[in-house]
């Protein structure tokens, strides 16, 4: 979106409200304003693999770093709210720098060593009075989560999207969600030291995506997913094939349903990428989970076509939506994935904690399309997780993974990622 068509559209939506806010009104909005703010802090540490395609970055990390979020937000007034945030991140400096990048087999994580100061969100909500419509507009630059969109959390700083997002509720059940993005806002920022520094994404074609979430019959959640990605030039991030130079149209469909008067919960889900002139790919997955005692269970199996990888999330998350809980992604070509997970909270409030187990197989033609081979591999993942209950806002997650790619040479690898966030 052209800055011009910005000013317009905030001035169209600030003249709807023209005839009831008033100077005093506004000041009331911004003096009841709330500020919020969160500290996130991740330790990456992993040991080197020979298996230097399939671990990717996670190949001999190193790597600290802090980010703190600041952000205010108007009291609303009339439907109209203003948000405005910014971010610092800070690098801890623990990787050797003369080794070079993880993905290279050095140190240098460099999801997690950015030092880089940024406008993390700006944006102008509007609601409509309810009585009329149950719906809201929010423009300018904006975190999404949806299977096909979304901004990534899981490192210290946060990539966000410049959209016009507009959510409406008025069917029973339901929520709705258009949008339109004209950027894509990265983590590192255009002048980051981090090493790649990745310059924003603006794109010459907006990207445009309905996404809609039902839960009108008993016990079943259905959730799907269109984007439209009219852009011949790189529009996502490794390891999805987005960044291929070819528009393609995708799509997702989940399914959930958690039997009456039981404790089985079944999921399945289809995903759909079509491109202009490359060749066209997909997958599907399946899963079943239920509680044994404390315990719950869940087994799940997703295979993805031969033809290529699957585009994944736009923005800094391979897959949103992914059946198993790994450091490993399933959107790889050819790649069949099997796992079995356990997660139990012990009875200790604010604690969880899950073990993974996956199996992956893949196809020679998947291989040499994805220039990856996990056949015969296998990831042993942990994840624990604590909010603690006598100090507010603060969290701590763990995440333990043992990966076997079953190849020539040094093919093990464990990888650890330690996080503290503070929110307040």
């Amino acid at each position: 979106m052209k800055q011009a068509d910005k000013t317009l559209l905030v001035l169209a939506i600030a003249s709807i409200c023209s005839a009831s806010v008033s100077a005093d009104t506004l000041r009331d909005s911004l003096k009841n304003g709330t500020f919020s703010a969160e500290i996130r802090n991740v330790v990456v540490q992993s040991s080197y693999t020979d298996a230097i395609g399939e671990a990717g970055v996670t190949n001999n990390n190193n790597s600290g770093g802090t980010a703190i979020s600041i952000k205010y937000e108007t009291a609303p007034y009339s439907g109209l709210k203003f948000g405005i945030a910014f971010q610092h991140g800070q690098d801890w400096k623990l990787q050797d720098e003369s080794t070079g990048l993880s993905i290279k087999g050095g140190e240098d994580e460099h999801r997690v060593s950015i030092t880089s100061t940024s406008l993390e969100q700006a944006y102008i909500d509007y609601a409509f009075n309810q009585e009329t419509s149950n719906t809201s507009i929010r423009l300018g630059r904006q975190k999404i989560v949806s299977p096909l969109i979304m901004n990534s959390g899981v490192f210290p700083m946060k990539d966000t999207f410049d959209a016009v997002v507009i959510t409406n509720k008025d069917l029973p059940d339901t929520t709705l969600k258009l949008m339109y993005i004209d950027s894509w806002i990265m983590r590192y920022g255009d002048a980051a030291s981090a090493s790649p520094t990745q310059n924003d994404i603006h794109y010459e074609n907006p990207l445009y995506s309905l996404y809609l979430n039902n839960n009108s019959l008993a016990g079943l959640n259905v959730e799907g997913q269109w984007l439209i990605n009219d852009n011949n030039s790189k529009a996502g991030d490794p390891p999805t094939a987005a960044v291929t130079a070819d528009g393609y149209q995708a799509g997702f469909l989940g399914l959930t349903y958690k039997i009456p008067q039981t404790s089985w919960v079944l999921g399945a889900k289809v995903l759909t990428a079509d491109y202009d002139t490359l060749s066209d790919t997909g997958y599907w997955g399946v899963k079943a989970q239920t509680k044994l005692g404390d315990y719950t269970v869940k087994l799940a199996y997703t295979d993805v076509d031969d033809a290529r990888n699957f585009p994944g999330t736009l923005g800094h998350v391979p897959m949103f939506r992914a059946y198993h809980s790994t450091v490993t992604s399933e959107i790889f070509a050819g790649l069949k994935t099997t796992s079995l997970s356990v997660s139990s909270g012990f009875g200790i409030p604010g604690f969880s904690s899950g073990i993974t187990y996956a199996m992956w197989d893949q196809s020679a033609t998947g291989m040499a399309n994805s220039g990856k081979n996990f056949d015969g591999g296998s990831e042993l993942a942990l994840d624990l997780k604590y909010k603690f209950q006598t100090f507010e806002g603060l969290s701590s997650r763990i995440q333990l993974s043992q990966m076997d790619y079953d190849q020539a040479g040094d093919d093990d690898q464990t990888y650890l990622r330690a996080t503290l966030n503070y929110a307040f």
